[in-house]
Parts: C-alpha cells; sequence; structure tokens
C-alpha cells in the first residue's frame, strides 16, 4: 500500500479547509487538502455565492418594477429563470477560478477519506500519515422525519439555484436568513411564496425590533408568513405539494408548485469514522476546546462541522488559529467570539454585532440603547430607500458600544467600522468624532453615535460643567 506524509491534512475544501490550506502552505508546511469531489464546499457552490447572485437578480427586477416613483416608466420583460440559472453558475465558476490561489502549493485530493488512527488517514487505498489534522468538512441541509417527505419531495439549498422554470407557488419551511433570503428572491421573481416558521417570529436570533420590520416588509411584498407552525405532513396532489401544518392546537394545510426546506444544518461528520479514534462529537458538531482541539489535541476541527456560528467569515477566521495552533502549538491562540458580525441579505438588509440588549443586560450593570432611523439618512433618502433604523446597544459609564442591530438597505456594510470599534472597545465619542464622508450611509452611523452622546449621562454631566462655568463667567 502507498504510504504518504504530511505536515498538515486538511479534510474538507469549502471555506475554512481552503483557508487553512493557504495560511499553512505561507507558512512553510507540507499540506494536504482532502475533498470528496471539488472545491469551494457549501458557500461557494450552494450557499452565499449563489443565493447573493439570485437575490442581485430580484432587486434588479424589484427596481425595475418600481422605476415610475422615480418618474421613469417601467420596462417590460419575463423572467427567463434558466438563463438566471446560467448567470448564477457563471458567477460560481468565475469565483472558482479566483480561489485557486489558495491551493498553490498545496497537494490537492479527491475521494472519500476515513481515519485509520489518530495520525494516520485512508484515502482511496492509499495510507497518508499526518503530524496534524483539520477537520473542515462542512455541514448539510438538516432534513426532519416527517410523513411523506420523501414521496413528496422537496428543494434545499443543494438544487434550488439548479431551477430552470420558475414555480408559480412555492412553500418555504423555516424562516431563518436562508429562508427569508430565499422567499423574497423568489416573490420579487414573481412566484407566489408562503413562508411558514416554527418558532413565534423569522430570524428568531435577531434583535425583536429587527424581525418585525423584515416580516412587515416582507409581507408587503405578498409573501404570505405563517408563524408558530410546525410542518407534521406532506404529500403529493399531481405535480404539485400539499404540507400540513399544526399551529397551536389546529391543523392548517397548504398546496403550491415547489416545497423548499431550510430548516438548519446539519454537520458532515459522517464516514469520517471518528469512533475508531475517539474524537467526540454529537448532533450539533465535533466538540472543540477554545483553541480548536478535540479531545485528541493534534487533530483540529473548524466550521461548520464544529456548530455555533455557521458563517464562512468565522470559519475563516478559526483557520487561522487553527493553523497556528497545529503548526506551533507552543504559541497557541485562543478563539474570541466576543465581536461575530452577521447580515441577512434581504433588501433591506438586516445585520447585526455584539449583544442585544437583554443579552447585554445579563453582562452588564447598567446598559441602554440608542435608535436612529434610516429615514434621517440623506444618502437613503437621495436613493429611496428609507425603510430601517440603526440601534446601538451601549454599556458602562464609558458608553462601550456592546451591539449594534441595523436594518437598511446595505446595512452589512457598517459593520465592519462598528466591529473594529467593538474590537477595540472604542466609545460613542470615537465614532462621532471620526469624520465621515458625506454623503454616505455610513454618515448614519456617525449621526447615531452622536444622538446617542446627546442622550448620555457624560454629556448631561459636561452639560452641568459648562453651565457653571458660564455662572462663574457672570
Amino acid at each position: 500500500m502507498a504510504r504518504t506524509h504530511y505536515d498538515l491534512t486538511i479534510l474538507g475544501g469549502g471555506s475554512a479547509g481552503l483557508t487553512a490550506a493557504r495560511v499553512a502552505t505561507a507558512l512553510g508546511a507540507q499540506v494536504l487538502l482532502i475533498d470528496k469531489e471539488r472545491l469551494g464546499g457549501d458557500c461557494l457552490n450552494y450557499g452565499c455565492v449563489p443565493s447573493k447572485s439570485l437575490l442581485h437578480v430580484a432587486r434588479t427586477v424589484q427596481q425595475a418594477k418600481t422605476v415610475m416613483n422615480l418618474g421613469l416608466t417601467p420596462a417590460s420583460f419575463t423572467i427567463d429563470m434558466a438563463k438566471v440559472t446560467e448567470s448564477i453558475q457563471g458567477v460560481i465558476g468565475r469565483v472558482r477560478e479566483a480561489e485557486t490561489v489558495y491551493t498553490e502549493g498545496v497537494t490537492v485530493r479527491f475521494g472519500a477519506v476515513t481515519f485509520k488512527s489518530p495520525t494516520e488517514l485512508l484515502l482511496n487505498g492509499e495510507e497518508i500519515t499526518s503530524r496534524s489534522t483539520i477537520i473542515a468538512t462542512g455541514s448539510h441541509p438538516a432534513i426532519p422525519a416527517i410523513e411523506g417527505l420523501q414521496e413528496t419531495g422537496y428543494l434545499t439549498n443543494e438544487d434550488v439555484f439548479n431551477l430552470l422554470k420558475l414555480p408559480p407557488s412555492l412553500i418555504i419551511v423555516g424562516g431563518g436568513p436562508i429562508g427569508v433570503e430565499l422567499g423574497q428572491a423568489f416573490a420579487r421573481l414573481g412566484t407566489q411564496v408562503t413562508l411558514i416558521q416554527g418558532p413565534e417570529r423569522i430570524l428568531p436570533r435577531e434583535d425583536h425590533e429587527v424581525s418585525t420590520t423584515i416580516h412587515t416588509v416582507l409581507e408587503h411584498e405578498g409573501i404570505t408568513i405563517v408563524t408558530n407552525a410546525r410542518l407534521i405532513k406532506a404529500t403529493r396532489e399531481g405535480e404539485r405539494k400539499v404540507v400540513t401544518v399544526r399551529q397551536g392546537e389546529t391543523l392548517l394545510t397548504f398546496t403550491a408548485d415547489a416545497l423548499l426546506l431550510a430548516l438548519g444544518r446539519h454537520p458532515n461528520v459522517e464516514r469520517l469514522n471518528l469512533e475508531a479514534v475517539g474524537v467526540q462529537y454529537d448532533a450539533k458538531g465535533i466538540k472543540v476546546n477554545e483553541y480548536l482541539q478535540t479531545n485528541i489535541p493534534h487533530i483540529l476541527a473548524i466550521g461548520d462541522v464544529i456548530g455555533g456560528y455557521l458563517f464562512t467569515h468565522v470559519a475563516a477566521y478559526q483557520a487561522g488559529i487553527a493553523v497556528q495552533n497545529a503548526l506551533l502549538p507552543v504559541y497557541k491562540k485562543k478563539t474570541d467570539y466576543r465581536v461575530i458580525p452577521w447580515c441577512t441579505f434581504t433588501d433591506p438588509e438586516a445585520a447585526r454585532v455584539g449583544l442585544t440588549r437583554v443579552e447585554a443586560e445579563q453582562q452588564y450593570k447598567e446598559v441602554w440603547e440608542e435608535r436612529f432611523p434610516w429615514a434621517e439618512i440623506d444618502r437613503a433618502q437621495a436613493e429611496h430607500e428609507t425603510t430601517g433604523f440603526i440601534k446601538l446597544v451601549l454599556a458602562g459609564k464609558k458608553d462601550e458600544i456592546v451591539g449594534a442591530h441595523i436594518v437598511g438597505a446595505h446595512a452589512g456594510e457598517l459593520l465592519g467600522e462598528l466591529s473594529l470599534a467593538m474590537q477595540h472597545r472604542l466609545t460613542l465619542s470615537d465614532i462621532f468624532n471620526t469624520i465621515h464622508a458625506y454623503p454616505t450611509l455610513s454618515t448614519g452611523l456617525q449621526q447615531a453615535a452622536f444622538e446617542a452622546y446627546l442622550s448620555s449621562k457624560r454629556a448631561a454631566s459636561n452639560r452641568r460643567i459648562v453651565e457653571a462655568v458660564l455662572k462663574l463667567r457672570g
């Protein structure tokens, strides 16, 4: 049997694995990257890239429909879903080509890989030894055990971007980021969308006002939203899908041409033979410590396969830490999830970094919020995109920014400045005393910080000092 040795072997060629491979190679390690079939992972092939491409098409359609508000004559057009899909696949191809830089100097192999021992792997009959291994095998769509579901047929994010025909009607089960993004996109393309959500509100991890605002926007665009409803059965009526949901004590039935499941993710741990080497995991993913090590120190895990924050940017962050800890164990680095930004790419976007007010009150004695309307940003007025707000969560006597929740056009673009400020524990005054270009949306962040400062205890204290000085002057 052939036998090859590497300094570091990475299992999984998605965002986490590719980043880890590039970092490790740059540090001079001999690296093997293994994926079951192709590089890019879920984000490139089924997630972030194709979904944002579809959202761009849907946004363009929406803008074309509403040009009358700008004094223009609306154009007449039809949706060619086959060409939309071709465009999306073209974007995927171009991004894949750009990512080839991540595998320069890396040995890339494809096939089924399993652990033979903590330092030995089997790949297509070949035995591979490695000083350290990073598991970055990602996740796949969660499919519940529902009566009739398999027979009825359904879509997930793994096949919805290959549609050649636009479904006239669509039921989406799941009101998290994937469900609401795709729901709005298909509704704007002309599909009648029904969104079924188990919890009491869509986007349940967001600030309550954020969820409510996006809910209102989606309903205004014609999407039917059913909350507190659990899928219990699926059947077919000819080519149409019929789902039964339980809402409290009531059974509701919905029928549509297509059914899309957006019910979360499950870690890809099957067929790795983790039991044989004793790596611990459960339904949520592989268990790791703050150094991203499994219970076997030279086997690490990153990305979706460990659960937690299922974001591409978090996976990339983890990749750098895991590589350092694998190759330079004397300089081990801990993960720090205090400042995690994320964005749901609806229109308007829902962006968040840090704590909600409820979460902050569990950690700090003094907590307060400042809410600034998106409509008061001049750039938003100029572009007729005034829906939304900026909400800052502040704590302590120094008014430290510990959370921010934003709904607005391109709101995610403001997260960079906020994340940097929070990472370095900056305050309101640091934001509003920084000159921002006008007119930009980021000016709204400066305005929000300024309004918060005017309402703060520090400003009140400064006013009392000024009043005292003015009295002394007579």
